[in-house]
């Protein structure tokens, strides 16, 4: 057999502009994995992800609805069959509700006000009985599953006796389905899912576990990769540098109001670099060498942090510069 070429689509030019990470984005990062890490599991695999699954109906084919005069097929259907839509003239029939205005309509255009009425009871059950004859009353319950001698099959057995349309009972049974293109990376996020689009799915749908390993493994090492990073890295804020830039020439506290700055930050998480202790290190030093030392400094640095009274410090407006060319995230002591 000819092994199958693959045609080699060229790159082209990353459309994306740039940021440095940001405290939110770090947060949701952080949210992910603590839940991700934490989340029950049924399983121990790994990677793991959630997917939907939901029972499907399965109809049988050549079953007879009219099954007044004959018990013993309605237990063995029963026993079967998971369920039972109805039908009236080729619609299926999925809620109280509906069925109340289905009879109405049918009463109305057959003119049959006179002989019969409908009643919606607690917008659970339909009654439908004779105005003249309360021993044609007929009970339906809600669910609309299960085959009831006295619910379903009354329903099907009025319409088909005294109207002229048409009804019927659809058996199926149920399978379980697993949604194809749709996975989360959390139970939770798959509840909010499930919860927002509850009118599209089967009330017995669910989440389930799973691990596509040999996806993982054989297909895409960059996936497990990336979910190797969703879980063991730190995206705690320490992992951020903060510059700290102010005025310190000409000026007496600058030591004193720069570790005030570094103490603060360093409780809220950040790595902190302090040019005014850095500054120290170096001997002899013009100030043209204590400049080039910041920039080197600032250029590891996520963060800039203006100290107050920035505005009037030459050496700062040139950090500033520097930081709103490189795009980095700005902020200023209030």
């Amino acid at each position: 057999m000819l092994k199958k070429e693959f045609t080699q689509y060229p790159h082209h030019t990353d459309p994306y502009a740039k940021h440095r990470i940001t405290d939110e984005e770090l947060d949701f990062l952080y949210e992910l994995q603590k839940e991700m890490n934490t989340q029950h599991s049924d399983m121990l695999t790994y990677p793991r992800i959630w997917v939907i699954q939901e029972p499907i109906k399965n109809y049988l084919d050549n079953v007879e609805t009219d099954l007044r005069n004959d018990p013993d097929a309605v237990e063995y259907l029963n026993q079967i069959a998971d369920g039972a839509d109805l039908c009236i003239d080729c619609i299926n029939i999925t809620t109280p509700q509906q069925l109340y205005q289905t009879i109405q309509s049918i009463i109305k255009d057959n003119s049959l006000e006179e002989k019969y009425q409908v009643e919606l009871i607690n917008n659970y059950k339909v009654l439908i009985h004779g105005k003249n004859d309360i021993g044609k009353t007929m009970l339906w319950e809600g669910s609309l599953e299960k085959i009831q001698k006295n619910g379903l099959l009354a329903i099907v057995e009025w319409v088909m006796g005294y109207t002229y349309h048409h009804a019927e009972l659809r058996y199926y049974t149920k399978e379980l389905y697993q949604r194809p293109g749709i996975f989360f990376l959390t139970y939770k996020d798959g509840v909010r899912y499930l919860q927002k689009y509850a009118d599209k799915y089967d009330k017995d749908v669910k989440l389930i576990e799973t691990s596509p390993m040999d996806l993982f493994t054989d297909c895409s090492p960059e996936i497990k990769k990336l979910f190797d990073i969703l879980h063991t890295v730190d995206f705690s804020k320490k992992n951020r540098k903060v510059y700290i830039s102010g005025k310190i020439t000409k000026t007496e506290d600058y030591q004193e109001r720069f570790d005030v700055a570094a103490r603060e930050l360093l409780a809220q998480g950040y790595e902190v670099v302090n040019p005014a202790y850095e500054g120290t290190k170096l001997e002899n030093a013009s100030y043209e060498d204590y400049m080039k030392l910041s920039f080197q400094l600032l250029n590891d640095c996520d963060i800039i942090y203006m100290l107050k009274g920035w505005e009037t410090s030459p050496g700062a407006n040139q950090e500033f510069g520097y930081a709103l060319a490189k795009a980095m995230e700005i902020r200023f002591e209030k």
